[in-house]
């Protein structure tokens, strides 16, 4: 049986170009040359040799356990709804944000009026409370 590298990387989540890399010395098949065909025998442990030598596809399938679950959890939570699109997040906080923006923007043209006249303590007591009624609303 003869895999590609595109097959190769579906079964073990590594990047085509770092599969092709390591592998580089790995001539394919001459019938499925186009493919770039090789033997699983062959390609597979070479991707899964760990730096003493030994071939450890026992830790590789149990790494693809743990990332296969956690996309299942991901999965699991999007559907019952406990994750929620950062789009959706980015336009409520984008309009909230826009919201009070426009609030204390409109300060000074409310408070201008209403100081006329005042002492400094007059006018940072209602200048504070026009920014606080700003927040609070």
């Amino acid at each position: 049986m003869l895999i590609s590298i595109t097959e190769i990387s579906n079964l073990t989540g590594a990047d085509r170009r770092r599969i092709r890399s390591l592998l580089a010395d790995l001539e394919a098949t001459k019938e499925h040359a186009a493919r770039c065909a090789m033997s699983p025998g062959e390609a597979l442990p070479r991707l899964y040799v760990r730096d003493d030598g030994d071939f450890d596809l026992t830790s590789e399938r149990a790494r693809l356990a743990h990332f296969q679950a956690n996309a299942a959890q991901l999965t699991a939570k999007h559907l019952e709804g406990s994750l929620i699109p950062i789009e959706q997040v980015a336009d409520v906080v984008g309009d909230e944000y826009a919201n009070v923006r426009a609030k204390l923007l409109a300060i000074p043209a409310k408070a201008a009026p209403q100081v006329v006249g005042l002492s400094t303590v007059a006018i940072r007591t209602r200048l504070d409370d026009l920014i606080r009624s700003a927040w609070r609303s």
